[in-house]
């Protein structure tokens, strides 16, 4: 028993050291957003589906994001098997995404992976910690755990390289860590 104990005092310590919540230990993601044409869509379907997904959180009116989206749709064209998807919200305001003011900026700047609405506490579900800037980008393992964050800007390469290196064993959140 104090085994057990101490196995549990521990993994709370090193969620509360990451900067992680009990959230991030959950089952799959049990919740749905609604896409910008307006249809509500399981985060299920696409997190926790045996691949890879990056989540970028991101907003129209964010320049730092705008400056990003670049970026993201270069991963997605030199990760094929990797899934990607985007939750937006208002900013500077964090409330839920202004559907007319993503529309607009998708006119000019169009995107190719599902776009999601959502507010700073959906969000905060989502990635299983509190959002606290965007652009934001959460990668997610196989299983739809949430691995790791990368508030700010991003390089492509850095990406590559933790899911490259990226072992369950060695994830301080995993049931095997000592």
């Amino acid at each position: 028993m104090k085994i057990q104990y101490s196995k549990k005092i521990k993994l709370i310590l090193i969620s509360v050291l990451l900067g992680l919540n009990m959230a991030s230990f959950a089952e799959p993601i049990k919740f749905s957003l609604i896409d910008i044409n307006g249809i509500e869509q399981a985060m299920s379907d696409y997190i926790g589906q045996q691949k890879w997904v990056l989540v970028n959180v991101w907003s129209p009116t964010c320049s730092f994001c705008v400056q990003e989206l670049p970026k993201i749709g270069e991963f997605k064209k030199s990760n094929p098997e990797i899934s990607v998807i985007a939750v937006t919200l208002d900013y500077p305001s964090f409330e839920y995404g202004r559907i007319e003011i993503i529309k607009k900026f998708l006119e000019g700047f169009p995107q190719d992976y599902p776009i999601f609405l959502a507010d700073i506490e959906q969000v905060s579900a989502l990635i299983g910690m509190r959002l606290v800037g965007i652009p934001l980008i959460a990668l997610f393992n196989p299983k739809g755990k949430p691995v790791a964050r990368w508030p700010g800007e991003i390089e492509i390469d850095e990406i590559e390289n933790f899911i490259a290196n990226y072992k369950e064993d060695n994830d301080p959140l995993s049931s095997g860590f000592n």
